[in-house]
């Protein structure tokens, strides 16, 4: 208790107070022995003002460290101070809190934006002076086929050039990035930007899936497109088939020499029906009821109904075995029998084999990989494959892969077809879901 009495201010205040009372006295009596005292009560106040000063600018030190350091919670003792010294030592807790203060506000704002950089679909990578990524979102890594994104040189799997063009471009400035992943292909557009954050000049490269968005443009029109045709198409020729239909019952027209030509005409505009009403499926699809289901399931079920050939052999992969989708069931299995359906006519009459393989990624992503060691597919027609209409066979529609591609994009997913000897297979489709 008395050392920490001595290192207050009052006690040297007292001890001065009572040797400039006791010299006064000293003097004034003429008598030594106080002048004695009084002086070294002077001595010894001003040696602890001096050392209480000592002590406070350590203290203050230790405080501007801890501030320094980013250790908010330190405090400065303020009783026993008076003046100066307790205002002094007020205000500096006072700004250590305000610190502190604003170091949760600036954790809260952290959060918030690592929130709002994980919930946007587009990529983003931020570059420090020498490339070095110090942040990405989970869309950046999804985006460019990778499990984590540490370095730029990890797209060099994709072309040795990626990592100079990303980190040469400048500010202001966009540019294309095309490649192929085990998911297909890949088209980018990266934009550049740059900013001052903490005295430091760094890069924000913003990615976007411009492929994606473009077929999503693309299908909206092709819809659009096909319910104007379907609607002018069926609004002629039903009356037509109706006519001819009612032409074909009369009496008169039965043994008359144009009855061929009338049923020509009805058979003609029958089949154009039924060839326009196929496409309405393409235009008017049922809206989506997703549920919970075992994958495994639904591949049994279109095994069960003899799609494919006994030539052919059909060999599931599924892992795990219980693995599950959220989605509709029977939209999903109208996609996967629009796809074995293909590869049972690509391979035909040879033996051959389909695999399917499915599995959940690290992003909970689900995959599924159709694949068939039948005849690949051109490139040329590789490229137009999910056009609406577009087909390679005599008897075929052309809605078949258009109308999986629309029912993956209502199923918050995509299709897409992978280059050929991918994995192995010759012809290999894969379905992603989100």
């Amino acid at each position: 208790m008395a050392s920490k009495w001595l290192s207050s201010p009052l006690a040297w205040l007292a001890f001065l107070t009572g040797g400039t009372v006791l010299l006064t006295l000293g003097i004034s009596q003429n008598e030594n022995e106080w002048l004695w005292i009084g002086g070294f009560l002077i001595a010894l106040a001003i040696y602890l003002f001096y050392a209480s000063q000592k002590q406070l600018r350590e203290k203050s030190w230790l405080m501007l460290e801890a501030i320094r350091n980013r250790d908010y919670s330190f405090r400065l003792p303020t009783h026993g101070f008076i003046g100066g010294e307790r205002i002094l030592q007020n205000a500096l807790n006072e700004f250590g809190a305000m610190m502190g203060e604003q170091k949760q506000l600036m954790e809260q704002w952290e959060r918030f934006y690592e929130q709002v950089l994980s919930g946007i679909s587009s990529g983003i990578i931020v570059l420090d002076e020498q490339n070095k990524i110090i942040q990405s979102n989970p869309a950046a890594t999804r985006l460019l086929g990778l499990p984590a994104l540490g370095t730029l040189q990890q797209l060099e799997r994709y072309g040795n050039d990626i990592p100079e063009l990303l980190s040469s471009l400048p500010a202001g400035e966009r540019c294309n990035l095309q490649y192929a992943t085990s998911k297909g292909e890949i088209q980018l557009l990266v934009r550049a930007s740059i900013m001052e954050l903490g005295g430091n000049t760094v890069k924000i490269l913003t990615l976007n899936d411009i492929r994606n968005e473009m077929d999503t443009k693309e299908l909206e029109s092709w819809i659009k497109l096909t319910r104007v045709l379907t609607h002018e198409i069926m609004n002629s020729i039903a009356p037509i088939s109706s006519l001819s239909e009612t032409f074909l019952l009369r009496k008169d027209v039965i043994d008359s020499p144009i009855y061929e030509g009338i049923r020509a005409i009805h058979e003609t505009s029958t089949g154009l029906i039924s060839f326009v009403d196929s496409y309405r499926k393409f235009s008017a699809l049922q809206k989506p009821s997703p549920e919970p289901f075992y994958l495994k399931e639904i591949l049994l079920q279109v095994k069960s109904i003899h799609l494919i050939p006994s030539h052919i052999q059909l060999t599931l992969q599924i892992e795990p075995d219980d693995l599950m989708l959220y989605a509709d069931p029977n939209l999903i299995r109208q996609v996967l029998i629009n796809l074995l359906k293909n590869a049972t006519q690509a391979i035909g009459e040879n033996k051959g084999k389909i695999h399917i393989r499915a599995y959940s990624t690290k992003e909970e992503h689900i995959l599924v990989y159709v694949s068939n060691d039948g005849p690949a597919i051109p490139e040329k027609e590789a490229e137009e494959i999910f056009v609406p209409f577009f087909t390679t066979k005599k008897e075929g529609s052309g809605i078949g892969l258009s109308l999986s591609r629309q029912i993956m994009k209502l199923s918050n997913g995509s299709i897409s077809l992978l280059k050929a000897e991918t994995n192995g297979w010759n012809t290999t489709f894969v379905l992603e879901f989100f």
